[in-house]
C-alpha cells in the first residue's frame, strides 16, 4: 500500500510539473530543479501542486461563469470563444466603470479628475523621496528641450518657458515629445551629478495634463500616442487628454493610474534605499534604464532567479530568460493594483469587477478551432484590458502579464511577499538572487 501511494503521489506531482512548465513556457527540468531547491530552502513542499490545482480551480470556476459549462459535468471550450467571452467581459467592466466614474470625459482635463482623484485615495496618497523642483528646473535649464520650447512658442527662451509653464507638464512633455536618444545621451547624463539633497518627502503628484498637449501628442506620436505614462524620479503620475475615447479607455486608465502609483511609490523605496550609498545616483539611474541582464544565472546548487524589471514578452516573447526562474517587479506593482480593485468593487459595491479577483496568475490551454493544436489564454483583467483597448485579435491578444504574475507567485508561495519585495529592492541593481 506505501508503495503504491508513493507512485500516485509522483505521477500526480509529475503531471502538476508539467502542466505548470507548459503554463510558463519552459522545460519540465526547470521546473523540477527549481522545485528541489525552493522546497529544501523554504522547507516546504506540495508548493507546485498547490499553485497548479489553484490555478484549474478557478480556470474552470471562471470558464463556469462565463457560461462554457455546469459545475458536474466535463465540458470543451475553443481558445477564440474563451478569448472572447474575456473581452466580452472586460468591456462589460469598462461599461460599468464609465457609468461608476459619471460618463467622464477624458479629452479634458476636469474629465480626468474623478478617477484620478479615486485612484490616488484607494492607493493611500503615498508619500515618498523624488526629486525636488528646483532640481529638475536645474536639469532643463542645463539641457533646455528644444521641441517643446519650440512646440509651445517659446524659441529658446528656457527661462520664460519655465516661468510660464507647469514643471511637472514640461517633464512628462519630455517622454512622448523629445528624441529618445537625445534624452539618453544628453538630458540623463547629468543626473550622475544629483545628491542625496536633491530629494525630498512628498506626496506623489497624479495629473491630468493641460488640453493643449493632446494636440501637440498627437502630432508627434499620432494614432500611437500612450496618453498615460509616470516619472519615477520626479514621483508623477500623468495623463494626457484625448481627443476619442475608445472601448477599455476607462478600464485601462483605472488599472494603469494604480499600476503607475505603486510602481512610483517602491521605486521612491528603492531610491531611498540607495541615498546613503556613494554610487547613489549610479544606481538610481541604472534602475531608470530598466536593463535586464544577459548574463548566465549562477551555477551551482544555489536556487537562482533573475531580476526581470520590464516586460521581455513585449518584445519578444521567445526571450530564453522568460524560460528562467524570474521575478518581475512591474508585474508585483499590477498584482497591488489588482489587489486594490478587489477591495474598490467590495467597498463601493460594483458589480462585476469581483469576476476578476485572483486571476492575474490565472492561465489555461485551449484546442484552437477544435483541432489538436492548442494555445495559452490569460484570464488576468491586465491582459485583456490591454487586448480589448487595442481592439487585439485572438493572434495578436496579449497574454504576457499572467506569465510574468505567476513566476512571482512561485516566489510568494515559498518565501512570502515580504520577502519578495525586500529581496527585489536589495538586488534589483545586482540582476538576479541566488538563496
Amino acid at each position: 500500500m506505501g508503495q503504491g501511494r508513493s507512485f500516485k503521489g509522483e505521477d500526480i506531482m509529475s503531471t502538476e510539473t508539467k502542466k505548470l512548465a507548459e503554463l510558463l513556457r519552459t522545460s519540465e527540468d526547470v521546473i523540477l530543479k527549481l522545485e528541489k531547491r525552493m522546497n529544501k530552502i523554504s522547507r516546504k513542499s506540495d508548493v507546485i501542486s498547490k499553485i497548479v490545482q489553484n490555478n484549474d480551480f478557478l480556470a474552470r470556476k471562471k470558464l463556469i461563469e462565463l457560461g462554457f459549462g455546469k459545475k458536474e459535468e466535463p465540458f470543451d471550450a475553443n481558445a477564440e470563444d474563451v478569448y472572447s467571452a474575456l473581452i466580452k467581459r472586460a468591456k462589460k467592466e469598462d461599461a460599468t466603470l464609465f457609468k461608476y466614474f459619471y460618463k467622464p470625459d477624458f479629452s479634458n482635463t476636469a474629465g480626468c479628475r474623478s478617477l484620478i482623484n479615486t485612484a490616488n485615495e484607494l492607493a493611500g496618497n503615498p508619500v515618498g523621496f523624488y526629486l525636488k523642483e528646483e532640481a529638475a528646473k536645474k536639469l532643463l535649464k542645463l539641457n533646455p528641450p528644444q521641441k517643446i520650447m519650440q512646440s509651445l512658442g517659446y524659441g529658446d527662451n528656457i527661462d520664460k518657458m519655465l516661468k510660464k509653464e507647469n514643471l511637472f507638464e514640461i517633464f512628462a512633455a519630455l517622454r512622448f515629445i523629445e528624441d529618445g536618444k537625445w534624452l539618453n545621451d544628453v538630458f540623463f547624463k547629468p543626473y550622475k551629478d544629483l545628491k542625496k539633497e536633491d530629494f525630498e518627502e512628498r506626496e506623489i503628484k497624479v495629473m491630468a495634463m493641460s488640453e493643449k498637449w493632446k494636440g501637440i501628442g498627437k502630432e508627434f506620436l499620432g494614432k500611437k500616442l500612450h496618453h498615460m505614462s509616470h516619472l519615477k524620479e520626479l514621483g508623477l503620475v500623468f495623463i494626457i487628454p484625448v481627443e476619442r475615447q475608445v472601448k477599455g479607455e476607462i478600464l485601462y486608465l483605472f488599472f494603469m493610474t494604480l499600476h503607475y502609483i505603486y510602481e512610483t511609490d517602491w521605486h521612491s523605496k528603492l531610491f531611498k534605499s540607495y541615498s546613503e550609498d556613494k554610487d547613489f545616483m549610479n544606481k538610481v539611474t541604472n534602475a531608470l534604464k530598466v536593463e535586464v541582464t544577459s548574463d548566465p544565472l549562477p551555477s551551482g546548487e544555489k536556487a537562482s532567479w533573475r531580476m526581470v524589471p520590464k516586460y521581455l514578452a513585449k518584445h519578444d516573447i521567445n526571450d530564453p530568460r522568460l524560460a528562467e526562474p524570474h521575478i518581475n517587479p512591474e508585474s508585483w506593482h499590477y498584482t497591488k493594483a489588482a489587489e486594490i480593485i478587489r477591495k474598490f468593487a467590495k467597498r463601493f459595491e460594483i458589480p462585476g469587477l469581483n469576476f476578476w479577483n485572483g486571476l492575474d496568475v490565472v492561465v489555461d490551454s485551449f484546442p484552437i478551432n477544435n483541432s489538436k493544436e492548442k494555445a495559452l489564454i490569460s484570464f488576468d483583467l491586465f491582459d485583456n484590458g490591454i487586448s480589448l483597448l487595442q481592439k487585439k485579435e485572438f493572434k495578436s491578444r496579449y497574454f504576457y502579464h499572467q506569465q510574468e504574475s505567476l513566476w512571482n507567485k512561485i516566489f510568494i508561495e515559498y518565501m512570502g511577499e515580504n520577502e519578495l519585495d525586500k529581496i527585489m529592492i536589495e538586488n534589483l541593481n545586482k540582476g538576479y538572487i541566488s538563496l
